[in-house]
């Protein structure tokens, strides 16, 4: 029996909450002590996320790692996960997105990577709320939603 693997953070929140800030931020912190990190984003996001991170190997959804990094030690943070298609569990690992869609409460979820790491994490991940400066942006946006696309990149929710 293997052991289950333990990631280090799991977030689910809405657009424009700060979740890449966050990610970014921890990678330049963690490379900065001497730590082997690998990021992954999605491919527009790779180019600016290069720049801003110069000692972090900054891969775009499915790109493999290069020659010479440390797969085995490195620190993985997987950006909007919920859209990549090369999202992988990994042991201390940290994770951030906006749902990329709705599941139903209490329905079987196989191979859903966003329902295995919520139980890899023990049934629990952070939730940032969008600002309440950002009020005008919201009003502005709901009526150009459906009710689903409204609750996940709004209010950060993912289970109907």
């Amino acid at each position: 029996m293997s052991k289950p693997v333990k990631i280090a953070y799991l977030e689910i929140s809405p657009r424009m909450t700060g979740k890449t800030t966050r990610l970014c931020a921890l990678a330049n912190d963690l490379s900065a002590n001497g730590q082997t990190v690998i990021y992954v984003c999605i491919p527009n996001l790779a180019p600016g996320l290069r720049k801003n991170m110069p000692r972090v190997t900054v891969l775009e959804d499915g790109q493999p790692v290069p020659d010479g990094v440390d797969v085995a030690k490195a620190i993985w943070l997987y950006d909007e996960f919920d859209r990549l298609t090369s999202t992988v569990i990994r042991e201390g690992a940290h994770y951030a997105t906006t749902a990329a869609r709705l599941r139903q409460a209490g329905a079987p979820a196989p191979g859903d990577i966003l329902m295995a790491l919520i139980k890899a994490n023990g049934n629990r991940h952070e939730r940032h709320l969008l600002p309440a400066f950002l009020w005008e942006f919201i009003c502005d946006h709901r009526p150009t939603m459906s009710a689903e696309q409204f609750r996940m990149n709004m209010l950060g929710e993912f289970l109907s």
